[in-house]
């Protein structure tokens, strides 16, 4: 029955039985069919399936609002006892490049060398869709989190600001975001502001092309840092707001994290805390 209640809770955290169904690898007549036997044996229903999706009936509302926390906790250590009992400690992180490469690459390395039973699954991506459509332990994510199915916690932001090389032209915008990680109505006032516009969805290389030359850079602060001849850029201002985007770390079932996703996320933290450029300040230009 456990199982099957873990289950439920895993429909009702993503509003969608065939989403549960994917996410989990089941069949999804499997997983009606489960869920189905939990009814009859509590003898009422706990979902209504919509149009618009599964809805909660009463009771569903209240096995979740009463047991959700404890069956995930109970099943993630259940998954860790098995992993242990068969020598097996896998650790999957989900994590943006360009940061963990960079300034949070020693949290990534001290964690690896204090946990040397872990197998580490290292997924490099701020992707959001892959927090569906992959198993994770811990999510370093950049920019505002929409899904209220992982918990969360802040821990910086990154100024964004616009940068370009002296001498360098003025007219073309390098931009490497896209247009739903950008505030409302964003891309639109750039557009009227700048008449080329080259699209580059990787920020590094981003950074990279700015460096050459090539024009302005919409860039934020950690790859702001790693440009060598800094006295060699300035920022441009405009009537433009700029808003910096937050780093968290998300973790699944339970609102505590694993043992082992508390400590890499103490080691991140502190590592940002030893990084101005990730704690919303602007980095320095010029000779100084």
């Amino acid at each position: 029955m456990l199982d099957d209640l873990h289950l439920f809770i895993e429909i009702a955290r993503r509003n969608s039985m065939s989403q549960a169904a994917k996410d989990l690898g089941l069949n999804l007549s499997t997983l009606s069919r489960r869920i189905q036997g939990l009814e009859d044996k509590l003898a009422e229903p706990l979902l209504q399936r919509t149009a618009r999706g599964i809805v909660l009936t009463t009771k569903g509302e209240q096995l979740y609002s009463e047991l959700a926390e404890q069956v995930l906790a109970l099943n993630d250590q259940l998954n860790q006892l098995n992993s242990s009992e068969h020598g097996l400690r896998d650790f999957y992180l989900l994590c943006p490049q360009n940061i963990m490469a960079g300034p949070l690459m020693p949290a990534i390395n001290e964690f690896a060398a204090t946990n040397s039973a872990l197998n580490l699954h290292i997924y490099p991506s701020n992707a959001n869709s892959q927090l569906s459509q992959k198993r994770f332990d811990l999510a370093i994510r950049i920019g505002e989190q929409q899904d209220a199915s992982y918990y969360q916690k802040r821990l910086g932001s990154i100024a964004i600001k616009l940068i370009v090389k002296n001498n360098a032209p003025t007219t073309r915008l390098l931009l490497p975001y896209t247009e739903s990680q950008l505030p409302a109505g964003l891309l639109k006032q750039l557009k009227q502001t700048y008449p080329q516009i080259s699209f580059c969805f990787d920020i590094t290389i981003a950074k990279n092309m700015v460096e050459s030359g090539y024009g302005v850079g919409l860039l934020p602060m950690s790859e702001i840092d790693t440009i060598c001849e800094k006295h060699a850029f300035r920022y441009l201002e405009l009537p433009i707001n700029f808003p910096a985007r937050p780093i968290y770390a998300l973790w699944p079932h339970s609102r505590k994290p694993s043992y082992a996703a508390e400590q890499l996320i103490n080691l991140v933290q502190a590592k940002i805390a030893q990084h101005p450029s990730l704690q919303g300040e602007t980095v320095k230009l010029g000779r100084f």
